[in-house]
């Protein structure tokens, strides 16, 4: 039997690879001359963020390089002006990577352990720290299966699925650099003691073939200063404009496009004026946009089939293809009670929320996604000595998004950073912290089937000869087309012959089957 048989290419998704690497920080710093002796340790804050990545080829290596800034903040006995002493340290890591196959995209989200500074001498640091840098990594695996065969006696069972049929993805690193004034009623800046870059408002579109991604990096300082001759902390905000074209080989209009945007570093230099006064600073920075673009098609596949003259047997796989990615955007606020052990404070310089290990879970039954993690919130405040201290407490959060069918086999990509943070002085000297998290991401649905990929059918062997009608007591909520297979007949020709308007049946009776050559 000379059968045509026509194939098509599914790309399967590959189980996904979740793996956390741990970071030692260590830094023995001697301060130079131009700091003052160590007097009181008041905190050591840490930063780190993934400067860049690569897969190797056959997707069993993963190589990325961690940045982590360190900043020191002490107090000297001579002063009462806040020191900060800041240090950045680079590391080089690989992780291997199980079942790796070729083009395998990795996403890695690095998160604060801990980090504790202690002062071996008055001019001597010792920072220990660590970070968890968790790893997770998606692929596509291309496989041939069967979407028709035009042999008269054979019958087939089909179904529509919705796949990518085209993914695009690259990661782009930009450059950013602006000066900024601080303001005429603006102290002079000493130096800089706290510094967050957040990328704000991000928007793409396509234009003439290529993605046009534009937003800003909203910089929040807190710098040292005097004020009316006694030493203070100032606040400073400013936000800087991007706009770029990114270039995806291949893109066209009607791609579903999604970009998330990472800030890799962001350095302040203080620029002083012809008196020496720093009233100025410049701004250098560095964002990482990863731009995915995902092209989706309808494919007719064969998901079962028979012979109704010959016995045949099919060769089927299950499938577990991909689905359009749902974006989602969503905030929620997390309250702190912040209480200092030495009294009430005498004023609050400054408070901010890190996020810490926030993971997302579908659920299929509620339809709801489970959204769970830390938030680390902090206030510099001055105690009633006018001493600087650091007050800080990681409470939990707990969050849910309703998204549509969602199930337990999704794909989830989410992002949190931290968003506007407010505080209130209460009467009791307490600092009630009020901190937002902003959330986005992508949920990527996962479509289950079963579709056949080879037929061998037995011509040498024809079928027992068969009555042209018989009688057959059908199952409630039984198919027709399992009626049909066990028959050895057409789901048409049971349909017509039974005037049925459904392939599954509502409830049980006899059935008439006629047989079909």
């Amino acid at each position: 039997m000379e059968m045509k048989i026509s194939h098509t290419t599914l790309g399967v998704m590959e189980p996904s690879c979740s793996l956390t690497q741990e970071q030692g920080v260590e830094l023995d710093y001697v301060l130079p001359d131009y700091y003052p002796d160590v007097c009181t340790m008041v905190r050591c804050l840490l930063t780190p963020s993934v400067v860049n990545e690569s897969v190797s080829a056959d997707g069993s290596r993963l190589t990325y390089e961690l940045r982590a800034d360190v900043r020191i903040l002490y107090c000297s006995e001579e002063s009462r002006i806040l020191q900060c002493v800041t240090q950045t340290l680079h590391f080089t890591r690989t992780a291997e990577l199980s079942g790796g196959c070729a083009g395998l995209t990795a996403e890695l989200v690095p998160t604060v352990d801990y980090v504790t500074c202690r002062a071996v001498s008055r001019r001597r640091l010792d920072v220990r720290g660590a970070v968890t840098v968790a790893i997770r990594t998606a692929a596509s695996r291309p496989i041939e299966v069967i979407s028709d065969i035009a042999e008269k006696s054979m019958q087939q069972k089909k179904c529509d699925i919705a796949h990518p049929a085209c993914t695009l993805r690259t990661v782009r690193n930009i450059l950013l650099a602006e000066e900024t004034a601080l303001g005429s009623t603006a102290p002079p800046m000493l130096h800089v003691v706290r510094c967050s870059a957040s990328p704000v408002e991000t928007t793409h579109q396509i234009v003439s073939g290529k993605l046009h991604v534009q937003g800003g990096l909203q910089v929040q300082l807190l710098y040292a200063c005097e004020k009316d001759g006694e030493a203070a902390l100032e606040p400073f905000a400013f936000r800087i404009p991007y706009s770029q074209l990114v270039e995806l080989e291949g893109l066209e209009e009607q791609d579903a496009c999604h970009v998330h945007v990472t800030a890799a570093s962001c350095d302040i230099k203080p620029v002083a004026d012809t008196g020496g006064a720093v009233r100025s600073i410049r701004c250098e920075a560095e964002l990482r946009l990863h731009c995915t673009a995902v092209r989706m098609t309808q494919q007719t596949l064969v998901c079962d089939a028979f012979s109704t003259a010959h016995p045949c047997t099919c060769t089927t796989v299950p499938l577990k293809t991909a689905g359009a990615p749902v974006p989602f955007t969503d905030s929620l606020v997390c309250t702190a009670q912040l209480t200092a052990s030495e009294g009430a404070p005498a004023g609050v310089y400054d408070a901010w929320c890190e996020v810490r290990g926030m993971s997302a879970r579908p659920d299929e039954e509620t339809g709801m996604l489970h959204i769970s993690g830390m938030l680390w919130c902090g206030a510099l405040i001055r105690s009633a000595e006018g001493m600087p201290q650091l007050l800080e407490k990681e409470e939990p959060v707990e969050h849910s998004i309703p998204m549509m069918q969602c199930s337990a086999q999704d794909s989830v990509a989410l992002y949190a950073v931290p968003g506007s943070c407010t505080y209130t002085l209460t009467e009791q000297g307490e600092i009630a912290l009020k901190g937002e998290v902003l959330l986005e991401g992508t949920v990527t649905p996962c479509l289950l089937c079963e579709a056949v990929t080879a037929v061998e059918v037995q011509e040498e062997a024809a079928l027992p000869a068969r009555h042209a009608l018989k009688l057959c007591y059908a199952m409630e909520q039984e198919t027709v087309w399992e009626i049909a297979k066990r028959c050895r007949t057409s789901v048409a020709a049971i349909m017509e012959e039974n005037d049925l308007t459904e392939e599954t049946l509502p409830e049980g009776g006899m059935l008439l089957i006629p047989i079909v050559p």
